[in-house]
């Protein structure tokens, strides 16, 4: 009769099970507050007015991550800075205009896969907390 022996060398990690060359990273970045001179209206172009903006980006997983070389991640701060750039800029009329050149910013990274941005104006409607768009873009 045999017995039913485990060996320690059998023995396999968790994370051992986890394949690492699948899957994405979701990087975000929330309630991102700036001022921002944009809108159709004729008070909406005479200066700025609050915007909160919400980014979540998905991310084809590097194959190694490296703690001294922030190029081995998208750096959701690199993503803040793009946006404060555009905004700083000038005037845009529209939301969905705003959207689209971040889109095309961020899109400059080729391993961000797929983008979804919330833009809200808070002050754009009287008695509502905030008024805006959603919208969500993937590449090609």
């Amino acid at each position: 009769m045999t017995k039913n022996v485990l060996k320690l060398n059998d023995l396999r990690s968790e994370t051992d099970l986890i394949d690492k060359h699948s899957g994405y990273d979701l990087i975000f970045l929330n309630d991102f507050m700036l001022e921002a001179n944009i809108g159709v209206y004729k008070h909406e172009k005479e200066g700025t007015q609050p915007l909160r903006i919400n980014v979540v980006a998905k991310v084809k997983n590097p194959k190694k991550i490296n703690d001294s070389n922030l190029q081995s991640v998208v750096c959701y701060n690199q993503i803040s800075k793009k946006i404060k750039k555009i905004i700083k800029s000038g005037h845009t009329i529209l939301l969905e205009k705003l959207a689209e050149k971040i889109f095309q910013e961020c899109f400059r990274n080729k391993r961000i896969e797929t983008m979804k941005i919330r833009l809200e104006k808070l002050d754009a409607i009287q008695g509502a907390a905030s008024a805006g768009i959603e919208v969500e873009r993937s590449r090609l």
